[in-house]
């Protein structure tokens, strides 16, 4: 499985980007992380994954020694060694946070079992027992991913990376097929740089301990803010809502959020967003928190999944479909956040009942 050819890296590559708001200072910033989400480790295993499923046999060959007396690496070798030489320390303590796929966690148990040595690195007359060991490795990671357990562990990881942007679709359809028109929030709540730090802790050991307690305030945090819109602003008309927990070396764990409000009650989308923004910030999280109004940058976004839609408004739909949808849920096919305890990093609302469509203009198909 070739990491390239993955449907959706895109929008992995697209979640290192980190979007902030100042809120004192009242500006915006993104900031790109080349290990934000472990991108640049799972990227380089993932490549050196694809090349040991497309070949057979020794990958590393003594004629790669033989050119003048300097190694001359093929294009292959040269992909194993570099998922070979990532800090797998550093990859051990974003293991706590993260929740890898099949492919990258055989790929690192094999690592650590056999500890392969990088041919860079070591002196010439060690070259031949250096490439011994990492055809060795090489040879013991397709094994395991040839293996009728690990095919059918990969076929349930896979079902459950979907299964969350399938519901999440039908979710929609639910909400339009009683909604003739929908105003749609996508909000993003975090907390300021150092309020709530896991990075500073370098045992695996204490990261977990300090994740336990953070995941207990920022999962209350989450069910305070959804109760208040709610059962206290019913001005607001919310009528859905969807909610997916990540975490970022920059921003710390932070939540993607998307509301579906009454288009028919309500309006100015930008105002809304912003509202419930700082109530976040001043309220939920008592001066700690961040927001970022997505719908206040609707024209960067060149496929704009929120604002107003109605239910025959075609374009915008896919959008909100196919795109919106999509950056809240398939970045789960390489990696997600890791919640102790088996707690959840994604939930939506009730789907309203079909009977329950409001009586209004018939609709036109």
């Amino acid at each position: 499985m070739n990491f390239n050819e993955w449907k959706f890296v895109d929008v992995y590559k697209e979640k290192i980007n980190e979007e902030f708001y100042d809120p004192i200072n009242r500006v915006e910033s993104l900031r790109a992380n080349g290990e934000g989400m472990l991108f640049d480790s799972v990227s380089r295993i993932m490549r050196a994954v694809s090349v040991v499923e497309k070949t057979s046999g020794d990958i590393f060959r003594v004629e790669s020694l033989k050119l003048r007396g300097e190694m001359a690496l093929s294009k292959e070798e040269m992909c194993i060694i570099s998922a070979v030489t990532i800090n797998y320390v550093e990859f051990e303590r974003g293991m706590v946070l993260f929740k890898v796929n099949p492919y990258v966690r055989a790929f690192y148990e094999c690592y650590r079992s056999i500890k392969p040595s990088c041919p860079q690195r070591v002196e010439g007359s060690e070259l031949p027992e250096c490439f011994r060991g990492l055809n060795r490795f090489v040879a013991a990671v397709r094994e395991q991913i040839s293996s009728g357990a690990f095919k059918r562990e990969m076929s349930a990881y896979m079902r459950a990376a979907n299964k969350n942007y399938s519901g999440l679709l039908d979710y929609i359809d639910a909400l339009f097929a009683r909604y003739s028109r929908l105003l749609v929030l996508r909000v993003d709540f975090s907390y300021g740089k150092g309020k709530l730090e896991i990075e500073d802790y370098s045992r695996p050991g204490d990261r977990l301990d300090a994740l336990r307690i953070v995941a207990e305030r920022i999962v209350r945090h989450r069910i305070e803010l959804i109760d208040y819109l709610k059962n206290k602003c019913s001005e607001l008309g919310m009528v859905g809502y969807v909610w997916k927990l990540e975490y970022g070396r920059e921003k710390g764990h932070h939540y993607h959020m998307m509301f579906f409000l009454d288009g028919a009650k309500v309006r100015q989308d930008i105002v809304i967003a912003k509202r419930i923004g700082e109530h976040w910030n001043n309220v939920i999280t008592q001066g700690k928190g961040v927001y970022y109004n997505c719908n206040g940058n609707k024209d960067r976004y060149r496929h704009c999944g929120v604002g107003m839609i109605s239910y025959n408004e075609t374009e915008k739909l896919s959008s909100l479909k196919e795109k919106a949808a999509i950056y809240l849920t398939k970045a789960d096919r390489y990696v997600s956040a890791c919640m102790p305890d088996n707690k959840r990093t994604f939930g939506k609302g009730n789907s309203p009942k079909v009977s329950e469509r409001s009586v209004g203009r018939p609709r036109t198909h």
